[in-house]
């Protein structure tokens, strides 16, 4: 044993050494292996953080999502009403409890200025279902819940350090919340986040929490409002909870007529899974990228080894020749290409960290989760564990190019001519894969690209431009009934109107891609329709002039005035979808139409249709997801509500004014989501164009390794034919005979790399059309513009040794002979 660890230490003092003699190449593989480590370690932490690591819950594997599936009314997934969530509760057998939440806003008033928060309203045992608790005081417990305004709140970490100065003692005081006292019970913990799935519209920072009304399970069955989460038992599997939940359904259908036909279904999944639904395939996409740009790096170092292999073939042979074994050979190779392992590695782990900082400071607002990033222990094991693998594997091939070698013709040749044909077959292999593999990468980001671009162009049905918008939620304490609440609402849009500059004042429940729950319900035809089975819209209340200020195109009838008030007969516009489905060849103005404003659960309010609109993507930049209805904010009002004012120049400049308009009109009302309407449409596009983004930094990082393998591998062949080059020379060739010969080498491997990578970038991009938008996965102009990229980048690869190769000076090369 000793004489081994002797011979090993031996080893790696020879290969520090070697590395040490031979800086252009330690330098040249270790920034090789930092700039894959690099890229991988980023990556992988976000990817870890969001789909591997637990929720910040305890045991957060027995939690599970619950949704209405209401796939049948074009509304797959739907929330729940409180008497549903109370028969989960009741009826379940394989679960410890289940809990609702439902975010809303509240105004904090009385001892500062007024503050609107963005708050969710929970069951009492929300918190201990999820098991979450307080960092000071305590989370809600049974008698928290009353029969009107709550009396008791939950603080955010961030409102208590904002507003109370971190204050210990705010557990047990009484502050003001929507005009009424609450006592403070308790203060989240910094950083805390509920982590829901997206669509369930429960915000990751809401900044308080307020106990449900006791009677939530006496409402509705069709007030669908609640996103329900789930305990099962210990070992119960999410499979046997899922039919557990699709039993209740099944006897809650029979035990109430009020679900028709259609019935109750609920569809069950596990929370981590869903709350990472949207991002899944984004991070797995770039998981697999920054994977290929490791994999074209660690291809880089196996060719830098295969030259250095080559160049050292004298010296091995006379290793071999002076009784070094095949083994110590090897072992030599190994702890050599180990070292460039762990000194890569060392730096890439550091590049990382720095281009997890970056990453994470470049993240929109719409992957806010990512944030929770960092480079755990275990992210540092798989970016070694992969390089060194790798590195190991790569470097076996140089090292039996040497052993294959003749050992007599290695001592008789000299040092530059042991290099001159040695490993140069496996090195054009070597970098046809790494050509190959960029142009997978190429492709891949050129797809995005112009996804993100024609996502852009695309025309969502409306107009965002010129727009400022922000939010208020006008108290009932105030504004008691819809006369009231409607004549505020006609004074604030005449106020706003005189501002300078601004051209038009409306305003509408849900602005598109809103982060609020959505709004929506059924609608029928004919009375005598059966409800259960009535298909849904997307419900928006809008005033007077929304629709001219946002563009939104009128193709019959009319849109509401200031005579569609409470006082006028209920009337409703719908758009082209619905209109098409519902009376198929005819027109829909004038027909009535039965819905539900209310959220009963009951399509049983009739309006007649006044007007159609084209169809507003206000949910999907790409997607047309439900018909919608929209109803005159005069007749529904919705609380709280989006205020729009239209402006020739810069609307974020209109801000400070707005705010004074506000202020005069009601100077405890709080204004808050003040900003561009742009903002939203940016927010809605933004994991695309991030995606997009990263995938072309790793196809251009690609791209300059793929560069520097081709400028390697040809330039070590113009100094092997150097001799060749000067007797041609000598004999009379013209230069741009050597250039072309030169050029041609570089040409035939991006040929060959091109053929195999865009074989392998069709296969790619077809596991990638989910991400794509009007783009096939075999887009010409993707796949003709990584073509010419790729030839480029040969030919500029080729130039430097090719004029090196002009500069062969004939008569020295004869003398050498």
């Amino acid at each position: 044993m000793s004489r081994l660890l002797d011979d090993l230490w031996l080893d790696a003092t020879h290969a520090w050494r070697g590395l040490a003699a031979s800086p252009g190449f330690t330098l040249a593989a270790l920034a090789t292996l930092a700039l894959g480590v690099g890229a991988v370690t980023a990556i992988v932490s976000v990817a870890h953080a969001l789909l591997v690591q637990p929720l910040p819950f305890r045991d957060p594997s027995r939690l599970v999502f619950v949704w209405a599936d209401q796939s049948a009314e074009g509304y797959p997934r739907a929330p729940l009403s409180g008497p549903e969530l109370h028969d989960l509760d009741e009826r379940s057998a394989r679960f410890e409890g289940f809990g609702g939440i439902w975010a809303t806003t509240a105004a904090l008033t009385g001892d500062e200025d007024p503050e609107q928060l963005r708050v969710g309203f929970v069951t009492t045992d929300f918190f201990a279902l999820l098991g979450a608790d307080a960092a000071l005081g305590r989370t809600f417990e049974t008698g928290d819940e009353t029969v009107a305004q709550p009396t008791a709140i939950l603080l955010g970490a961030a409102v208590w350090q904002r507003r109370y100065g971190g204050d210990p003692s705010i557990v047990g005081r009484r502050i003001e919340v929507n005009g009424q006292p609450a006592t403070v019970v308790g203060v989240m913990p910094v950083g805390f986040r509920l982590m829901m799935p997206p669509d369930a519209a429960v915000p990751d920072d809401l900044e308080a929490f307020l106990p449900l009304n006791r009677r939530f399970p006496e409402g509705p069955r069709g007030q669908r409002y609640l996103r329900v989460v789930g305990r099962l038992r210990p070992g119960v599997s999410v499979d046997e909870g899922r039919e557990d939940v699709a039993r209740v359904g099944r006897e809650i259908s029979q035990a109430h007529a009020f679900y028709g036909a259609a019935g109750r279904q609920f569809e069950t999944v596990a929370l981590h899974a869903d709350a990472t639904r949207d991002v899944r395939v984004p991070l797995l996409v770039l998981s697999v990228g920054v994977a290929i740009l490791l994999l074209i790096a660690c291809v880089n170092v196996a060719s830098l080894l295969v030259a250095r292999a080559a160049g050292r073939a004298r010296e091995t042979a006379m290793k071999a020749a002076l009784g070094a074994g095949t083994v110590r050979l090897v072992r030599q190779h190994v702890i050599e290409s180990l070292l460039l392992a762990a000194f890569g590695g060392a730096a890439g782990l550091l590049l990382g960290q720095w281009g997890l900082s970056l990453l994470l400071a470049a993240t929109p607002d719409a992957l806010g989760r990512l944030r929770l990033a960092t480079v755990s222990p275990a992210v540092v094991a798989v970016s070694l564990g992969a390089v060194t693998m790798w590195t190991l594997l790569l470097s076996a091939a140089p090292l039996a190019e040497s052993l294959r070698r003749n050992l007599v013709d290695a001592l008789r040749s000299d040092g530059q001519r042991a290099g001159g044909g040695a490993g140069v077959g496996l090195r054009r292999v070597l970098t046809v894969a790494q050509l190959a593999l960029s142009v997978v990468l190429v492709v891949a980001a050129l797809l995005l690209i112009r996804t993100v671009a024609r996502v852009q162009a695309s025309d969502p049905g409306f107009r965002a431009d010129g727009v400022l918008s922000f939010r208020i939620a006008p108290p009932g304490s105030r504004y008691p009934n819809q006369d009231a609440f409607n004549a505020f609402s006609r004074r604030l849009q005449a106020e706003l109107a005189g501002l300078p500059g601004v051209t038009g004042v409306s305003a509408i429940s849900h602005v598109p891609y809103d982060h609020v729950p959505n709004w929506g319900g059924p609608y029928l035809s004919t009375p005598s329709a059966d409800a259960s089975t009535a298909p849904q819209a997307d419900y928006r209340a809008v005033a007077p002039g929304l629709i001219e200020l946002l563009g939104v195109r009128l193709v019959q009838g009319r849109t509401f005035t200031e005579g569609d008030d409470q006082h006028g007969a209920p009337v409703a516009i719908v758009d082209e979808r619905l209109a098409t489905r519902t009376w198929p060849g005819d027109s829909a103005i004038g027909r009535r139409l039965g819905v539900d404003p209310n959220v009963t659960g009951t399509p049983s309010t009739w309006v007649t249709v006044v007007g159609v609109v084209r169809h507003m993507r206000h949910r999907s930049p790409t997607e047309e997801v439900r018909e919608q209805v929209y109803f005159p904010e005069r007749q529904v009002p919705r609380n709280p509500f989006v205020v729009v004012v239209k402006v020739g120049g810069d609307p974020a400049a209109l801000a400070a004014p707005v705010r004074d308009a506000l202020r005069r009109l009601d100077a405890a009302l709080p204004i808050y989501d003040v900003r561009p309407l742009e903002d939203y449409v940016a927010r809605a596009q933004a994991i695309r164009r991030f995606t997009a983004l990263l995938a072309a930094v790793f196809a251009a990082a690609a791209l300059l390794l793929a560069s520097v393998g081709v400028y390697g591998l040809v330039a070590y062949s113009v100094s092997a034919r150097r001799r060749e080059f000067g007797v041609r020379l000598a004999l009379g060739a013209r230069a741009s005979q050597i250039v072309t010969r030169v050029l041609r080498e570089g040409t035939l491997l991006a040929v060959a790399g091109l053929l195999v990578g865009l074989g392998a970038a069709v296969l790619g991009a077809w596991w990638l059309r989910s991400q794509l938008y009007e783009v096939a996965p075999w887009d010409v102009v993707s796949l003709g513009v990584t073509a010419a990229v790729l030839a480029a980048v040969a030919v500029i690869a080729s130039l430097v040794p090719a004029r090196r190769a002009l500069r062969t000076d004939p008569a020295a090369v004869l003398r050498a002979d």
